[in-house]
């Protein structure tokens, strides 16, 4: 077999491992990490051995915008401490990053002939339903579905007491709380950041398919309620606050009328949550809640780095420069992995010029899905639009008191679901065209 050949034959399966690495980024870092290795390798061999016409995506100046990102994460290692740990964790990370969207910007859209077939293609079994979908919707329908398994098991482990290793809990502060979901995720913070983000899409893709699509709409809505139940159980306090202003937002932006249900569905999680609710939101104001103190302590912490260290401690770097700033517990010892404020762990390990790279490029992305979101010319791209603006409001609030996008499966779903943003405007543009 020649390499062409070769190439052909990964050429047909790229995308379906993308399908398979989009269901697994939840459920297991290390099996994501592999599907995105093996994907990007053979999409670099097809890049080298096969003429392939791949539609553009980005403008120049996006993508230039991408490009400077990354130049300043690879030139902040040297900033730092430690530059052989800082430069392994870039080439883990990173290199997930940098893989998972190389494939999206090459695989995620079909050129415009082959999108106006499957459109026509249509089907009457499911998979035939599915595969005429196009590609983007694919793949959040591919996202959402997992969540469903992700909430079952967080629901799951509630009811069944069923702790991790660590309890993440004070039992003496809050006595009626004894259990704190995980899932499939590392800690209860992580799961309440990704349940944000599920919420997010479920509420965008209802609103804007329950009145044609009422099966469709019953299942977005399950899947929903399974999220926002499984949050609630992980009294994940800053998450909770993030879906309420996100879902606040949502009503001010896209529906005023969406206020009622939107408050019900806060009562219901209150009793829900029952008095370890109540005790968790008070405790934010008690001036006891060591946790908080912690986390207004790191940022003081972070704010004196920032200062002493403009040029930023480089990628991966905070974990060598925060023992001597622990001034909360006067500890060398301590070490913090990162800033529980993702604004200003950004600043402080790339500094200001990385930080503002930073905003500049999740900008370009909220301003193509908020363009969606009124320009959309299908149901599913209005929806693609809003869920994105919702999400991003949503890890913004939620970032200010922690920073749950260190974690690199929470990284990986922050560019898909960025990129498969992109993928939808230019294809909302190519369509609007004809």
């Amino acid at each position: 077999m020649n390499l062409q050949n070769l190439a052909e034959k990964f050429d047909k399966y790229i995308y379906y491992i993308l399908l398979l690495t989009v269901a697994v980024i939840p459920l297991k870092q290390e099996l994501t990490a592999g599907l995105i290795a093996i994907n990007f390798c053979m999409a670099l061999f097809v890049s080298r051995f096969k003429e392939k016409s791949t539609p553009k995506i980005l403008d120049n100046w996006q993508q230039n915008s991408l490009y400077v990102l990354l130049a300043i994460v690879i030139f902040s290692i040297f900033f730092s401490r430690d530059k052989f740990l800082s430069s392994w964790n870039a080439v883990y990370v990173i290199g997930q990053y940098v893989g998972l969207i190389y494939v999206l910007l090459r695989y995620g859209l079909l050129d415009a002939e082959t999108y106006d077939k499957a459109k026509t293609a249509g089907g009457e079994t499911i998979k035939e339903k599915f595969l005429a979908m196009p590609r983007p919707l694919q793949m959040v329908t591919v996202m959402l579905v997992v969540s469903i398994l992700v909430s079952v098991i967080g629901i799951a482990q509630k009811i069944l007491g069923i702790t991790g290793e660590g309890i993440w809990v004070d039992p003496d502060q809050f006595p009626d709380l004894k259990v704190r979901v995980y899932s499939t995720l590392v800690n209860p913070n992580i799961l309440g950041g990704y349940l944000v983000l599920v919420i997010a899409f479920t509420v965008g893709f209802f609103y804007n398919f329950y009145r044609d699509y009422k099966r469709l709409g019953i299942l977005l809505a399950v899947t929903g309620t399974l999220a926002l139940v499984c949050l609630v159980y992980t009294y994940s306090r800053g998450n909770w606050i993030a879906a309420v202003v996100m879902l606040l937002a949502f009503c001010g932006m896209f529906c005023r009328k969406a206020i009622v249900p939107v408050s019900m569905a806060g009562l219901i999680g209150l009793a829900i949550g029952g008095r370890a609710v109540i005790q968790r939101f008070s405790s934010i104001t008690s001036g006891e809640d060591t946790s908080a103190a912690l986390r207004i302590a790191y940022i003081e912490s972070t704010l004196a780095i920032i200062q002493d260290f403009p040029l930023g401690i480089g990628w991966y770097g905070y974990r060598f420069v925060y023992p001597e700033y622990n001034f909360y517990l006067d500890d060398t010892s301590v070490i913090m992995y990162h800033c529980h404020n993702i604004f200003l762990n950004v600043w402080s390990e790339l500094g200001v010029h990385g930080f503002l790279t930073f905003l500049f490029v999740w900008g370009m992305m909220f301003r193509s899905a908020y363009k969606l979101s009124h320009e959309g010319v299908a149901p599913w791209f209005k929806a693609m639009g809003m869920s994105y603006c919702m999400a991003s409001i949503g890890i913004a609030v939620g970032g200010l008191t922690d920073h749950v996008y260190f974690n690199t499966q929470m990284g990986c779903l922050f560019w898909l679901t960025g990129i498969l943003t992109m993928i939808c405007y230019r294809l909302n543009t190519i369509n609007m065209k004809k």
